[in-house]
């Protein structure tokens, strides 16, 4: 099979290709004003079917290459507006378009198509989550857990395409969070806020270097209508505990304003039960055995917000300014019991340690943005930020032991407080030249400034007598500056398109680890290539070639060596020698009928950023730290098959597999390993008719290693259904997530000098019910799609402040 596919593809590589004509325009509503992203279909009038597909840019310009354009028409359409056919494409200047206001018709139309949960454009892997009913109820990290080529194992760490340092981004801006940082995030963002997921295996030069395995960005809902209009969506659910997700979105657009906002509120008390059965090891030889039950409550509380206005000075100047706010609130209320035993298996000791930990964090963020054209084809981009943001947490482990051979006992209260703040500000300047001939160039610039402080205190408690613990109490204060700027090139061809760019940046930092009076200093630069190349041979056949290098800096809270508690037993700790991995990756990616899907990756990684869980020394101790392994090879296979059983039944079938070859050391073992993994996602649609749509989605992860740990198989299966009201006003979903709960890691960790077996519960099983309703005008027209600048910076500071929530 494989090799058909090959010399079918070699077959058309030197095949005649058959000449295209491009088409081109400018989409305009009644009163003249432009219209972004109308989509642009290319119809085959022979049998109807697609031949090529465009979207117009921000000025509402389009271009479009046909084949035989006799006997082809367009379909123009966008939402809120009347659909338009073209059939005389005589000549390839159409001009301008107007498409007409549907307000008047919108009760008489029937909407019966529905986006696939997964499509594939040119340079992404799309997940429409707006229309998906399994997602109903879920978080953004429950979503992510179903995307292709995705993996999302037991320490909440991500990685694609096998390979961790996947970076989150949210409107097109980095996150910069890691861990349980990012995780307490992403379960704090209901998929009511989320209009699609954009998977990006090789960002061009104009995104962050940041981000070995790509980027993953979560595009939220914004106001795309015309007038006065909105929704409002109710997601109770419940699972172990109840949950509730709520959100309510507005816009308001006139000839030169447009206001809109979101605010989302989130309250879920999630469950997780952690059993470890843990050996400490000397060679061979077991030196002590324990057995350890954690049960924690985890109550979160989120309060997101966000408001902006743009305003239209004039054709081709726009200002606007954004503000948002997030406040979340969060708490770890658990018990675990330790059991001690000697190397004859005889019990010997027990702790019993209850933890109730309070944390809040709060963020502020301001932008000011500008956007000018200077011609129809020159642009320039312009963002000013400032943001703030503070963090503390109130902490209190009480400890109770018992030793059984001399017959005492003891306790230990620790108590923990946290304050930090950081400051970041960022400048940003894009430029986007359109040349004669189709080609584009782009440049930019783009300064980020960030100051950290953190301060942690650890006092003991015993009998009502405080004194320091000077072995956890920490203070650190963290530095760095960016300065990076691109140059990219891209050339449009009637058959092929090629991208080529280069992103140079700076990064200085200064760590101060006040505690120790320790200042570790680091100032480099790096250059990052960027080329890919994309070759349609016709409708139903499109290669694809990308290559570039990326960059992973060590995390705000991994540079900071505070160790925090989790028990007597477990530590985390950070690393403050860290060095930034490099990885050089290159895909080859094959489209057939723009539908089905196939890539193939490789990688090579310097310096591998990785959690470890690895002994301290000699001590029956576990510690949990950030490293640096020597180098990885990856690679990595993608398959989408979208599958059209019946016009009621369509589906979408993924397949991932890697492999991941490490070589390296890991607390002084060497470690050399090649780590398969293999995962299957696939979603069904069937239209029940009378406003009715049933969804299922299942996901299988099989046993695979994740760097030393190896899991054993995961897997879920979910059921929607789905009812329009009052003239698709009102929509309602009943979802139930993993209904036969298998979506819980398990597996071993037996590495070096420590064997852990453990399995780790979670709260994945559970149903909701969902009511949205659609209120104010619906003629659509376009918001422009606005997000800090500095939003990566910021958010990748905050996993500092919030290490020891």
């Amino acid at each position: 099979m494989i090799k058909k596919i090959l010399g079918l593809l070699f077959i058309l590589m030197v095949g005649q290709a058959l000449a295209q004509t491009a088409f081109k325009g400018k989409i305009v509503d009644t009163n003249g004003d432009a219209i972004p992203f109308a989509n642009i279909v290319a119809i085959s009038q022979t049998d109807s079917t697609l031949i090529k597909g465009a979207i117009t840019d921000m000025d509402g310009l389009f271009s479009i290459d046909i084949k035989q354009p006799e006997n082809s028409f367009l379909s123009i359409s966008y939402v809120g507006y009347k659909t338009k056919v073209l059939s005389n494409l005589s000549t390839t200047d159409l001009g301008k378009i107007s498409l007409d206001d549907q307000a008047q018709e919108l009760q008489e139309v029937a909407v019966v198509a529905q986006k696939p949960f997964i499509q594939k454009e040119q340079d992404k892997l799309v997940l429409n989550i707006e229309n998906s009913i399994v997602n109903t109820g879920n978080s953004t990290m429950e979503i992510l857990e179903k995307a292709p080529g995705v993996i999302i194992d037991q320490d909440d760490v991500i990685s694609m395409s096998g390979r961790t340092g996947v970076r989150i981004y949210i409107d097109g801006k980095d996150t910069r969070l890691q861990g349980e940082q990012l995780a307490n995030l992403l379960r704090s963002l209901p998929s009511s806020n989320i209009e699609k997921v954009e998977i990006i295996t090789n960002p061009s030069v104009r995104y962050e270097a940041q981000g070995n395995a790509g980027i993953i960005n979560i595009v939220t809902k914004k106001g795309k209508l015309y007038g006065t209009n909105g929704s409002v969506t109710l997601s109770p659910g419940y699972g172990r505990y109840f949950r509730w997700n709520s959100s309510v979105d507005f816009n308001h657009r006139t000839e030169k304003f447009n206001l809109y906002g979101q605010y989302s509120y989130t309250d879920r008390n999630q469950y997780q039960e952690i059993v470890i059965d843990r050996t400490f090891l000397d060679g061979e030889q077991p030196m002590g055995y324990y057995d350890l039950q954690n049960d924690f409550e985890l109550p979160l509380k989120t309060h997101t917000g966000r408001l902006g206005l743009d305003y239209t000075a004039s054709e081709k100047t726009t200002l606007g300014v954004l503000f948002t706010g997030l406040n979340n609130g969060n708490k770890n209320i658990s018990t675990s019991n330790i059991l001690g035993y000697n190397t004859d298996r005889e019990l010997i000791s027990e702790e019993n340690t209850d933890t109730n930990i309070n944390s809040e964090w709060n963020q502020l963020t301001a932008n000011f943005n500008a956007r000018h054209t200077f011609t129809e084809k020159s642009i320039l981009n312009f963002n000013f930020d400032h943001a703030r943001y503070s963090n503390w947490s109130n902490q209190r482990f009480t400890s109770n032991f018992e030793f059984f051979e001399d017959n005492t006992t003891a306790q230990d209260i620790l108590l923990g407080d946290i304050d930090g703040y950081l400051n970041l500000t960022g400048l940003t300047l894009d430029y986007e030249l359109t040349l004669k001939n189709g080609d584009r160039f782009e440049a930019g610039w783009k300064n980020t400034w960030v100051t950290s402080d953190n301060d942690l205190v650890y006092v003991n408690e015993n009998n009502g007598v405080i004194a320091p613990n000077t072995n956890l109490s920490n203070h650190f204060i963290y530095d760095e500056d960016i300065y990076a700027a691109y140059a990219s090139y891209n050339i449009n061809r009637e058959k092929w398109n090629a991208q080529f760019g280069l992103r140079a940046e700076n990064t200085s930092v200064i760590g101060n680890q006040v505690t120790t009076n320790t200042i570790n200093e680091r100032d480099y630069l790096n250059l990052f290539p960027t080329a890919s190349y994309n070759y349609t041979f016709n409708e139903n056949h499109t290669l694809g070639l990308s290559a570039g290098r990326r960059i992973d800096r060590p995390g705000y809270a991994q540079l900071n060596p505070f160790r925090t508690f989790v028990n007597t037993n477990t530590y985390r700790e950070g690393n403050p020698y860290l060095q930034p991995q490099f990885t050089w990756v290159s895909e080859v990616n094959y489209t057939f009928k723009q539908r089905y899907y196939f890539a193939f990756n490789v990688g090579y990684t310097e310096d591998v950023l990785t959690m470890a869980i690895v002994r301290d020394g000699d001590e029956e101790v576990v510690i949990v730290r950030p490293i640096n392994i020597a180098n990885l090879k990856s690679y990595s296979l993608v398959a989408s098959l979208p599958i059209k059983f019946t016009n009621w039944w369509q589906s979408n079938w993924n397949l991932n597999a890697s492999l991941n070859d490490f070589d390296g050391e890991i607390n002084g073992f060497d470690f050399d390993r090649n780590n398969p993994v293999v995962s299957l996602n696939t979603n069904h649609s069937f239209g029940l008719g009378k406003g009715y749509r049933l969804q299922a989605g299942a996901f299988y992860l099989f046993p695979h290693y994740a760097t030393i740990t190896k899991a054993r198989t995961i897997s879920s299966f979910s059921l929607g259904l789905q009812k329009n009201l009052f003239n698709d006003a009102m929509t309602l979903r009943f979802n139930v997530n993993d209904i036969f709960w298998n979506q819980y890691p398990t597996g071993r960790t037996r590495f070096g000098n420590l064997d852990d077996t453990f399995t780790s519960y979670r709260d994945t099983r559970y149903a909701t019910l969902s009511v949205s309703w659609r209120f104010g005008k619906q003629s659509v027209q376009p918001v422009r799609r606005r997000q800090s600048e500095i939003q990566e910076e910021m958010n990748r500071a905050r996993q500092e402040n919030n290490n020891q929530g």
